[in-house]
């Protein structure tokens, strides 16, 4: 049985799903393997030759997918149908020298962290995109005007701005882990039946040769029951899901039509609705949302499997395969679209502005007392049933104040000092400063991301 690609396909970008397929997960298996029989050709522990033979003999054209998936439930793991087909296209003399000294598990995890290595550095790639899009964001936006919010209701004046760095702020504490978990992260396994290797493997440094043909990092020891590394990725991840899932918490929230303060990218054919054609749905947030929530579960899943006993694990082992690699799947594919929606983030500064100004009396009302003091009895009435009328009328209360200023006649504006007073931004000064701040660390998580490269 497979999952159904219509319940479980969105949610996962294609290009990863494709990444994490089963046919790369096979070719996974076999470059193992074969990495295996050229280091011991190299150090003259089989004969000169068998590694070409090999190559030759098994391509990966003639592995019957279908057939090691329909029969791992004899064994409990991919890895051995998969040896037990391999044998079945080798010579008999080539036969002995396939898969020496290894275990299942090796297999296994080994080829796991061969699919899941190149998944997390298009992760980072995307991510510092998305950095860089919020940049633009920021720059644009720094001096514009919104309500900031506390308890879901409207509290002082922010800026736009200064909401997207705080979303970029998120992903900056993120981006170092996930950096390193690309470069040292991804572990070779290879401890044959019981995790103590074997002391031909260890006496030519074997694991250390195949590890770097493969890309991946040398444990300190074989980690079959010590799944440290698997739980830093899963839980690296989660964090990632967290901030991704904080920014479309927030865009969501401003999409509504009540608010209409921003609005996801227009793409042909996304967001529309099966009866309502009217509406426009934030649909790449609610696909990240949901790819984040499924994360959260497969980090649970996989926090209960670290503890494993002895030298092999039962159950424990087995059951982190598909919140691993689904949880990669599932978080690579919402920094794809997470890319996508604030690459093409449509902002409504007119909508903001007059969002802010229905409640605007709340922190203006003081100021103008204290602004008009020496003309108490002629403002004060004013100030009132400025704020009144703006409510009952759901119009903004700086408008409404200016409109009956106007109708009494009455000029107390010195020197534009009244226009100063009035601006959100007047209360908010401190957050042009903190834009800067995530502009310069953006500049800087992006040059070190390029000089890793």
């Amino acid at each position: 049985m497979k999952i159904n690609r219509l319940i479980n396909q969105p949610f996962v970008h294609p290009d990863i799903a494709e990444d994490l397929s089963d046919r790369l997960f096979i070719r996974a298996m076999l470059d193992f393997e074969l990495a295996i029989i050229a280091v011991r050709e190299n150090n003259h522990l089989i004969p000169e030759g068998v590694f070409k033979r090999f190559k030759e003999t098994l391509t990966l054209d003639l592995f019957d997918i279908e057939a090691i998936g329909a029969q791992t439930y004899l064994g409990g793991n991919a890895a051995i149908p998969f040896v037990a087909q391999a044998k079945t296209l080798l010579s008999p003399e080539l036969k002995p020298y396939f898969h020496q000294t290894l275990t299942s598990q090796d297999v296994i995890d080994t080829a796991m962290m061969m699919i899941l290595k190149p998944a997390l550095k298009r992760l980072n790639q995307d991510l510092i995109e998305i950095l860089q899009a919020c940049s633009l964001l920021i720059e644009n936006h720094r001096a514009t005007p919104m309500a900031g919010r506390t308890l879901m209701q409207q509290a002082l004046p922010i800026t736009f701005g200064v909401k997207v760095s705080q979303w970029a702020a998120s992903l900056i504490i993120i981006i170092p882990n996930l950096l390193q978990l690309e470069h040292s992260g991804f572990y070779l396994q290879w401890g044959g039946p019981v995790g103590i290797s074997d002391e031909q493997n260890e006496h030519y440094n074997l694991p250390e040769q195949v590890a770097k043909l493969l890309d991946l990092s040398v444990p300190l020891l074989p980690w079959h029951t010590n799944r440290q590394p698997i739980h830093a990725i899963a839980s690296t991840l989660d964090a990632c899901a967290g901030a991704m899932e904080n920014i479309v918490e927030d865009i969501a929230l401003m999409c509504q039509s009540e608010l209409g303060e921003v609005a996801e990218p227009a793409i042909e054919g996304m967001g529309g609705s099966s009866s309502m054609p009217h509406k426009r749905n934030p649909v790449l947030c609610a696909l990240i949302k949901a790819a984040t929530l499924r994360m959260h579960g497969h980090l649970s899943v996989i926090s209960n499997t670290t503890a494993q006993p002895f030298e092999r694990a039962l159950g424990q082992w087995h059951a982190s395969w598909v919140p691993l690699s689904e949880g990669m799947a599932l978080i690579t594919g919402s920094a794809a679209y997470l890319k996508t929606l604030i690459q093409g983030l449509q902002v409504n500064p007119e909508r903001m502005a007059a969002n802010l100004d229905l409640n605007s009396d709340a922190y203006l009302i003081k100021k103008l007392e204290n602004y008009y003091s020496s003309h108490q009895d002629h403002i004060y009435p004013l100030i009132t049933q400025a704020s009144q009328q703006a409510h009952d009328d759901h119009k903004g209360f700086v408008t409404t104040f200016l409109a009956l200023l106007a109708e009494q006649s009455i000029d107390y504006n010195h020197d534009n000092e009244l226009e100063t007073l009035l601006s959100p931004l007047t209360y908010c000064s401190a957050v042009d400063r903190q834009c800067q701040i995530l502009l310069k660390k953006i500049e800087q998580v992006t040059t070190a991301f390029e000089l890793c490269k």
